[in-house]
């Protein structure tokens, strides 16, 4: 008898805190009623005139609403999507996330792979990064390695997908901001004398990024490092390393010296 009234209370505190919920929200009271699919069409077409903000409502009202099915589904891919259109990154990437966990076997996991890679790619990491022309190897590496890995899956996964050779481009664009960013903290190691550090961020260049264009400077940072600390047989090595690899480098008749940016050209990115 006491479970029982326990459960109508529960029942009416709900039904109660429902009713609050649609007066106080416009959206959820005016689709009332709606089936899933002009839920779905109303939102997609609003998503459709980039009318954002209200697609998202309509888009949170289907997964609360209908929270199973195909429509569902692609409703929560696609109010990630529309969470990006609304500068609104930092909620369309766990909404992509909980899509690609909770719908592994979906067949727009090419698509969710590939958002989830643009989203983090694009992500800028605030306003004065839009201005300042920010290189992708200045930005936070998290989200430049979350980029990586999630074309990687996608071109690994989904060859034939028509976002694969997009998605291969971008690597590429990825893999050389991942070792511009290491060679750009090796260079600011040895400014301050942090030479173990600068030769270790020099040698994930060589080891992780050996296609890039970077391994040269790698190499000539390296050299001179190991040069300062006193360890000259190493220094030695890796010029002769550095001979064989790169014939005609710079650095073979005049060492590695760090340069340094007058202030209006801190944000500019090597070409």
């Amino acid at each position: 008898m006491f479970s029982y009234i326990r459960l109508l209370i529960l029942a009416i505190l709900t039904l109660f805190i429902m009713s609050c919920s649609d007066s106080d929200d416009p959206v959820r009271a005016e689709t009332k009623g709606w089936t899933v699919q002009k839920l779905y069409s109303e939102a997609n077409s609003e998503l459709a005139n980039h009318n954002y903000s209200r697609s998202i409502k309509l888009y949170r009202v289907l997964e609360a609403t209908y929270p199973y099915g195909v429509y569902s589904q692609q409703g929560l891919l696609d109010l990630a999507y529309a969470y990006y259109q609304d500068d609104k990154s930092e909620l369309a990437l766990p909404t992509v996330d909980q899509f690609i966990s909770t719908y592994p076997t979906n067949i727009n996991m090419d698509y969710a792979l590939y958002l989830k890679g643009y989203i983090n790619y694009k992500n800028d990491n605030g306003l004065m990064s839009r201005f300042s022309g920010q290189d992708l190897s200045e930005r936070d590496p998290k989200g430049v390695l979350e980029a990586y890995k999630a074309f990687s899956t996608l071109v690994a996964t989904y060859p034939n997908s028509k976002f694969a050779p997009d998605a291969k481009d971008k690597i590429n664009r990825l893999v050389n901001a991942l070792s511009r960013g290491e060679i750009y903290r090796s260079r600011y190691y040895m400014s301050i004398k942090a030479y173990l550090a600068a030769i270790g961020r020099a040698q994930s260049v060589i080891i992780n990024y050996p296609n890039t264009p970077y391994v040269e400077e790698a190499l000539a940072i390296q050299v001179v490092a190991y040069h300062k600390l006193g360890i000259q047989k190493l220094s030695v090595d890796t010029l002769k390393i550095l001979a064989i690899n790169f014939p005609r480098s710079k650095y073979l008749t005049k060492p590695w010296k760090y340069k340094t940016l007058p202030w209006y050209a801190f944000w500019q990115s090597e070409k």
